[in-house]
């Protein structure tokens, strides 16, 4: 399942990302992942919870970033959330510009049942129609 949280920029949406990952701990009977391409809120996240740098680990593209998902998942088959905070600025992509990663995504969520909690920096009436859909499966 993947999972959207979309707004303008300044809204708040890193701010719920983090709140909702640390709410997971509770629940989530698997291993939790926050990626993010900054270490600024490290100390927000639990430590439960194991926090990577997109940066750090040298994730720029698109296929970077689903080779890093699949590579963690191969190393530790409890992986089930994954939390990415910014990822089209992440990868350095525009939003209209992903479906394709959110096909490969889905597919990944869909053969380890993994869940993907993404932030995405647009009003709704701006998402195309493939986020548009992820947004109202809520």
């Amino acid at each position: 399942m993947i999972q959207i949280i979309y707004g303008s920029k300044g809204s708040g949406k890193t701010k719920k990302i983090i709140d909702q990952a640390n709410s997971s701990i509770a629940k989530e009977l698997g291993d939790i992942v926050f990626i993010s391409d900054t270490s600024r809120y490290i100390r927000e996240i639990k430590y439960q919870i194991r926090f990577t740098n997109s940066k750090e680990s040298n994730i720029k593209s698109e296929d970077g970033l689903i080779g890093f998902i699949q590579g963690m998942i191969e190393a530790n088959y409890d992986i089930r959330l994954f939390f990415i905070d910014g990822i089209a600025r992440m990868i350095g992509k525009e939003i209209n510009d992903m479906a394709s990663f959110f096909e490969r995504l889905q597919a990944i969520s869909q053969k380890t049942e993994a869940t993907f909690v993404l932030t995405i920096s647009a009003d709704y009436d701006d998402l195309p129609d493939f986020l548009k859909e992820i947004a109202d499966a809520k």
